[in-house]
């Protein structure tokens, strides 16, 4: 059998001039469970004319260090918020 995990989902955009990824919050931590319902919400400015390119992290908090390399990466997700925008209820899944 598989043990759960302590997830966290870390947010990261993209800049447009130098394409640097650079991380812009956090979830809240959700204990031991296979399937997180994160309740933290990202509030980001959309901008029709621009690809805003957004990177979604998954770890598995090990320790209360806020330092992401002390944790077992889990997967990674991509899209783009007008992808989000577009989709029904403005809600997107994607595999890991």
């Amino acid at each position: 059998t598989f043990s759960k995990s302590d997830p966290i989902c870390v947010l990261y955009t993209q800049g447009i001039a130098n394409r640097e990824w650079r991380e812009f919050g956090r979830t809240e931590v959700i204990d031991n469970t296979l399937n997180p319902d994160f309740v933290r919400k990202f509030i980001l400015d959309y901008f029709f004319e621009e690809r805003q390119n957004l990177r979604f992290d998954l770890y598995d908090l090990d320790c209360k260090s806020d330092n992401l390399s002390k944790h077992d990466f889990l997967g990674q997700a991509f899209c783009t918020l007008g992808e989000i925008v577009g989709s029904l209820g403005s809600r997107l899944e994607k595999p890991l």
